[in-house]
């Protein structure tokens, strides 16, 4: 009989292949679900507002304490996992590997070596990983969880910041605000904003809508195409990262040492991987044979099990045993042509379109503090000129993109920065000109294990689609042709000590 692959959930049931098939073809898409869940083999994770996902957290919170109990060198601890995404920002692998076990070499030593500061990719490694590695992660956490609290029935659930329901759209669930409830408790960290320990919307204050992921969930690519994003990055440098920033400080979720020592990330990259599995659902394939899929890394499972994996292993959730009790539906996408359907979904280069053709960018980088700052994106000569730079009417198929890479920071901001595009700085900064976000969280130096810091940061890749804004700018006759003013602003009070720096900014046309 051939079942699924591993990994799989040891008190699961494996679901024989042809049992599968014929649940695709037959089975109805209750709850949103997949038709693989209707065979009712698979473990449900649930929203956490919901009776079941209340719950699943009494036995997370329970399970908490356990874990810290452990002591740092048992692999199913609190500390372990914690370590296993990145060490304690105030030291190094190397010195806490020597802290903790000694000199000498050990079985639980090497095991430390090989899975802590392991986390994909918010310190330069390969975009692409950032999906099936944090799949994993909180895959064998959750097995954790389940050895510890001895609920065989235990799945995370997920924290739904993203719903349409004002009542949870960007609200910390009320378990995780609960410093002094004798069943709760353990979910409590002071290490966050006000608006989240408030039980507010952490998007509060902040112009756009810090919690849509349209854009993203539109994506028809996995990966990056040139000058757009795909939608894994889009994901990873978007929503992923504007929550912890939104949530935490520079000592909790809000920067990448820490955040895994807040109860609150697990359930927020369950949602994370909800997205991911709901992007599959809609007709989003996965790179299944490109080369970094074949990158393997060291989990610790339950009872201290070494647990080697490749990337590609984590690539269908169902595979690993699980599922959602609701996935995400495809938004509607906004209208537009068919040619620019596929420029901005960044198939371009897949479909026949042309290169990228860099048309504008800033003469320097951008360093960024507690006020506005003002960047010129200058004509590339040689490039075609119009009465509004980046607009090409020979070539209405194309797109144009702000395009942000090399982010910097020696801290953490604490903050979001906002985009907006504007033709001069006489003109004031208004909603039309507004571009998007970017948030620090992966952007800061850290030593990942190595000691060299310069290797600590990648790109670090932003993009956004401006086509529309440079379309109204020429509706209402404005005149830009050399140049446009990319104003960037802080969403709140910065760090002082962060001093984040954007190395490239360009104006770019796919």
């Amino acid at each position: 009989m051939e079942c699924c692959p591993s990994p799989c959930d040891s008190t699961a049931i494996l679901i024989p292949r042809r049992d599968v098939l014929k649940a695709f073809a037959a089975a109805p898409l209750a709850l949103g679900l997949s038709p693989v869940a209707e065979a009712a083999t698979l473990k449900v994770r649930y929203d956490a507002a919901s009776s079941k996902g209340q719950e699943m957290l009494a036995i997370y919170a329970a399970a908490v304490p356990r874990m810290q109990a452990l002591g740092p060198t048992h692999p199913m601890s609190w500390m372990w996992q914690w370590y296993t995404h990145f060490v304690d920002g105030s030291t190094t692998k190397t010195a806490e590997m020597s802290r903790i076990f000694g000199s000498n070499p050990s079985t639980l030593k090497t095991l430390a070596n090989d899975t802590w500061d392991t986390c994909q990719p918010h310190s330069g490694q390969n975009y692409n990983n950032f999906f099936p590695w944090h799949r994993l992660f909180v895959y064998y956490f959750e097995r954790i969880v389940r050895q510890v609290s001895g609920r065989s029935d235990f799945t995370l659930p997920y924290w739904d910041y993203t719903s349409s329901d004002p009542a949870k759209r960007g609200v910390l669930p009320p378990q995780f605000i609960l410093p002094d409830d004798p069943v709760f408790g353990s979910l409590y960290r002071p290490e966050r904003s006000s608006l989240a320990n408030s039980g507010l919307p952490i998007q509060q204050g902040q112009p756009g809508d810090p919690m849509d992921i349209s854009d993203a969930l539109l994506k028809t690519t996995y990966s990056n195409v040139n000058s757009v994003q795909g939608f894994c990055r889009a994901i990873d440098s978007g929503i992923h990262g504007r929550i912890h920033v939104l949530v935490g400080n520079g000592d909790g979720m809000g920067t990448v040492p820490y955040a895994c020592n807040d109860p609150l990330f697990w359930v927020h990259h369950s949602n994370i991987d909800r997205m991911w599995a709901s992007w599959n659902r809609t007709g989003g394939k996965n790179p299944t044979t490109a080369p970094w899929a074949s990158a393997s890394f060291v989990f610790a499972d339950v009872k201290g099990v070494r647990a080697t994996r490749k990337l590609s292993s984590a690539f269908n959730a169902a595979n690993m045993g699980y599922t959602y009790d609701a996935l995400i539906p495809r938004p509607v996408a906004p209208t537009t042509t068919l040619a620019a359907t596929s420029m901005l979904s960044g198939t371009a280069t897949l479909t026949g379109g042309s290169a990228p053709r860099l048309v504008g960018q800033a003469r320097a980088g951008a360093n960024l503090g507690a006020s506005a700052v003002d960047v010129d994106l200058l004509r590339i000569a040689g490039s075609h000129a119009a009465s509004v730079l980046g607009l090409d009417a020979a070539h209405p198929e194309q797109r144009c993109y702000v395009v942000l890479k090399g982010l910097h920071a020696w801290a953490q901001p604490e903050v979001l920065y906002h985009l907006y595009l504007r033709p001069a700085r006489a003109q004031r900064l208004q909603p039309d000109n507004y571009v998007g976000n970017i948030n620090f969280f992966d952007a800061e130096f850290h030593d990942h294990g190595g000691g060299a810091m310069a290797e600590a940061l990648g790109e670090n890749f932003y993009s956004f689609d401006v086509t529309s804004i440079l379309q109204r700018l020429a509706r209402n006759n404005v005149h830009a042709p050399d140049s446009l003013l990319l104003t960037i602003v802080p969403g709140g009070r910065p760090n002082p000590n962060a001093k984040p720096l954007v190395a490239s900014m360009q104006l770019i046309r796919q």
